[in-house]
């Protein structure tokens, strides 16, 4: 009876752990993540994207401001920040004149800092007071942004910041208290 009684508990622990498991309930501990000053992260990146072309892919609206499609685009990189280069390309606008900007002319980047998998992005108060409004033009602007980022590895979702405060919403349409994961249903294909 003892071997039985131990063959069942056997089981029933396996079953548990393999559940626990699958679910992420449990979480194996290891290394921490680490967080390098700003300054170590920048050299970091300079040396792993050298001065040269880059390609990127960017996203912009379509003609009928309902969907986002991708336009791809090599970039003259000087060896700084590939992040801000790519968002400096966006703020520019689309090579193709069948697609439209989505953001706002004269937007500046003020930060980009990426820490396991977020970037958080503090841009300067034109993208709000240059936005055009309306909660069309809220989401591709936030998904063009979102949706371009996440082209690069080691970004999976997008902060918004402005002037370095953490914000609620851009036009009032959507909830961007939290990160924002990409939303590939809003690409054309």
């Amino acid at each position: 009876m003892s071997v039985i009684r131990l063959i069942l508990i056997t089981v029933i622990f396996f079953t548990v752990s393999v559940l626990l498991l699958s679910t992420g309930c449990y979480q194996p501990s290891g290394p921490a993540a680490v967080v390098l000053p700003e300054e170590e992260e920048q050299e970091i990146l300079r040396e792993a994207n050298p001065p040269g072309e880059l390609n990127a892919v960017l996203y912009f609206a379509s003609n009928h401001g309902d969907k986002l499609v991708k336009e791809e685009r090599t970039i003259e990189a000087d060896g700084g920040d590939i992040r801000e280069i790519i968002l400096a390309e966006l703020i520019k606008g689309p090579h193709s004149p069948a697609l439209n900007r989505t953001v706002p002319a004269g937007v500046k980047v003020l930060g980009v800092s990426v820490n396991s998998g977020i970037a958080s992005i503090d841009f300067s108060e034109e993208i709000r007071s240059g936005h055009w409004g309306g909660s069309t033009g809220e989401i591709l602007t936030v998904y063009s942004i979102v949706n371009t980022l996440a082209e690069l590895p080691e970004i999976e979702m997008v902060r918004f910041l402005i002037e370095g405060e953490e914000i609620e919403t851009l036009a009032g349409h959507l909830d961007l208290s939290e990160p924002v994961y990409p939303d590939e249903g809003l690409i054309k294909n």
